[in-house]
This record gives structure tokens, C-alpha cells and sequence, in this order.
């Protein structure tokens, strides 16, 4: 089911706004949507929005994943949100997908450490497809300086990935908020 994008969008504040549309330019053919930290189910409706086909985010707290399942329960399309960890979630998760998907990287902080490097290292192991879209958040709050590093780990999935900044919360010419990674 297409849900109309044009109402929703408008409804959204400026920065979910931004946010919305760097995800629309990014999403390109993957119909699967992955996401580790789903906070309030925001960025999951928002997929929904964007035509994904299935939704799958954690949460290490259970009363955002049962906001977020409430959330989604009004849209009919197949959604798996669990209380767990991002790496155990991962795990859990990528095994069972074989269809390229856009991957949602945002569990930082607030409790649960900054697994992002374990993270990567899961999609590397776990995963047969070594071409979904990953986009890491909170870029200048957890990962400033760690950016070289963290493309050459994404390297280490696919060494294809290409890579871009979106920007979110800053202007193009200052601090960038997203990295975003492509494979050919």
C-alpha cells in the first residue's frame, strides 16, 4: 500500500523535514528498511512514507519499541521491532534478509554505549549482501574524529562504497550530521 507522502511531509518540522528527504534520495531500490535505535518510531514512519516494503528496528528501551509498535500499527506494512541491543539485533536480523536494504545506524548513547564499530562488524559478518545503504547519524556528537576509521571499516564490507554527507541539524558548509555510504 502507497501511503500519501505530500500531507505527511508538510506535517513533519523543519529538521525531520531534512531528514525525510535525505532519506528519499538515498533510498534508491532497496524495499527493506533496517534501523538500531528506534527512539520514538519517527524515522520508521518515515520509511513507510518513503514506499519501503518492511520495517525492522530495536531499541535497548521497551517502552520506546512498544511507542513505536503502536505507532506502526496503523500502516499495513510488515514491521519487527524488538527490545535489544543494536549488535544482538543485527545478528538476529541480517541472516534473514536478502534483499538489499537501507540501513539506519543510530544507536548511540543514552545507555547503550556507541556500538557502531561492532555494528559495522556485524553487517560484515552477518550478512550476504554486501551492498545495502548505510547511514550513520550524530556524526559530529559520537564520531567527529572517527570518520577515516569508520570508512575503512565500511571498506571492509564491500571496498565499492562510496560516500557522502547529509546534513540534517547543520549546513552543508559546517559540521556534517549523517555519513552515507553506497556500494556500486
Amino acid at each position: 500500500m502507497k501511503y500519501d507522502d505530500s500531507k505527511y511531509y508538510e506535517s513533519l518540522c523543519e529538521v525531520n523535514q531534512k531528514a525525510y528527504l535525505l532519506f528519499k534520495e538515498h533510498k534508491r531500490d532497496a524495499s527493506v528498511f533496517i534501523e538500531c535505535g528506534c527512539h520514538e518510531g519517527n524515522t520508521c514512519e518515515k520509511a513507510i512514507y518513503l514506499g519501503y516494503k518492511q520495517i525492522y528496528s530495536c531499541d535497548i528501551f521497551s517502552d520506546r519499541v512498544l511507542t513505536t509498535q503502536k505507532k506502526l500499527k496503523k500502516y499495513n506494512i510488515p514491521h519487527t521491532i524488538k527490545t535489544l541491543d543494536s549488535v544482538s539485533f543485527l545478528k538476529e536480523t541480517l541472516p534473514n534478509i536478502n534483499k538489499k536494504s537501507t540501513l539506519w545506524l543510530d544507536a548511540h548513547g543514552e545507555g547503550g554505549g556507541v556500538p557502531l564499530l561492532e555494528e559495522l562488524k556485524v553487517i560484515k559478518d552477518y550478512s550476504e549482501i554486501t551492498s545495502h545503504s548505510i547511514l550513520i547519524d550524530d556524526l559530529q556528537v559520537y564520531f567527529k574524529n572517527d570518520i577515516d576509521i569508520i570508512k575503512d571499516k565500511i571498506r571492509e564490507i564491500n571496498p565499492k562504497y562510496k560516500f557522502s554527507f547529509g546534513y540534517i541539524h547543520h549546513k552543508p558548509d559546517t559540521h556534517p550530521d549523517i555519513l552515507v555510504a553506497h556500494a556500486s
